[in-house]
């Protein structure tokens, strides 16, 4: 059994992680902002601990992490979407969303260090490269969203040696499964398919490399588990990436809809890729991606009617493809 402390851990990957750690029998504690909403995590509260700190103060972690004495962290808290704004507003707030507290937290740990400590990335950071992406290539990120992740990864990188415990960035491919945030691809599909709704894809060429949930966390477990000896940045991916288009006809197969209701816009702009290979995690860590999309949208779908919650209404027409999945 060990400590697990997680930020994060009320969102989407976070509280999928929380519930694995108890299964195997682990020390869960949650460290959240205040006003996080804790409805992810229904069932499993009084298993776990729940702390409250300011990630911007590095004293607030550094006493959250005392209480906690964990053996690993989990940092997974992140903010994925921006509107560009002309004077670039919103990449200031990228890096004080999803840099400032990973320098936090870090720094924090050196105080009361754990064995390991993980964070969740993303295969966004790659941005114009070639694909499949791995992790020896020079990034060129698109967005605030992915240069702040990015600017994460290097940072943990830079500072790793000088760090009282194993700091390892994990970059995750586009992750799907049940809790995922309403807003994304995946779950307004399935949300339009269920309410008969047409579906338009506005870019059905565009690739996306999606990954369920359970092994998202098989794969943090596997880095975590593995502490010094895995490599210090990693990617979890599939290494496969089919189009919007295929996606969209999967989404009406599984759920039993009409082929009528899905639409494509003509696509005027060059196709966009998010493909990583997942090479390094299988000779470094023995892991490998082993559910496919049809088996991934089954277990969503049996997951989505007696669990969903109220969903943010998002018109059909408007279905677009982000980053995200």
């Amino acid at each position: 059994m060990a400590s697990i402390l997680i930020t994060g851990g009320t969102g989407f990957v976070g509280a999928h992680l929380v519930r694995a750690c108890l299964a195997r029998g682990d020390r869960v504690t949650v460290l959240a902002r205040a006003g996080s909403s804790l409805a992810r995590l229904d069932g499993m509260r009084p298993r776990i601990a729940l702390l409250r700190a300011d990630f911007a103060d590095v004293g607030s972690v550094r006493q959250a992490l005392r209480v906690a004495k964990a053996d690993v962290i989990f940092h997974l808290g992140a903010t994925t979407r921006y509107v560009a704004q002309d004077d670039l507003g919103d990449t200031a707030q990228s890096l004080e969303d999803n840099l400032s507290p990973l320098v936090t937290l870090v720094a924090a740990a050196c105080d009361v260090p754990p064995a390991v400590l993980v964070r969740s990335g993303t295969i966004a950071e790659y941005g114009d490269v070639a694909i499949p992406y791995d992790e020896r290539l020079r990034e060129a990120p698109r967005g605030a969203y992915a240069a702040s992740m990015c600017a994460a990864t290097h940072y943990l990188q830079s500072v790793r040696a000088r760090l009282p415990y194993a700091a390892i960035t994990v970059r995750l491919a586009l992750t799907y499964g049940p809790m995922q945030n309403p807003d994304f691809l995946i779950p307004q599909l399935i949300r339009a398919c269920q309410g008969g709704k047409r579906l338009t894809l506005h870019r059905p060429l565009d690739r996306r490399d999606m990954i369920h949930i359970d092994d998202v966390v098989a794969g943090l477990l596997a880095v975590a588990d593995a502490g010094h000896a895995a490599p210090d940045l990693v990617n979890l991916s599939t290494g496969q990436a089919p189009t919007m288009a295929q996606l969209g006809r999967d989404v009406l197969r599984a759920c039993g809809a009409r082929p009528a209701l899905l639409t494509q816009k003509t696509q005027t702009t060059p196709a966009t890729e998010l493909i990583a290979s997942a090479a390094l995690a299988q000779q470094t860590l023995g892991w490998s991606a082993r559910i496919p999309l049809e088996e991934g949208l089954k277990r969503t779908l049996e997951w989505t009617p007696s669990h969903a919650t109220p969903p943010r209404r998002t018109p059909a027409a408007q279905l677009t493809q982000t980053g995200a999945a």
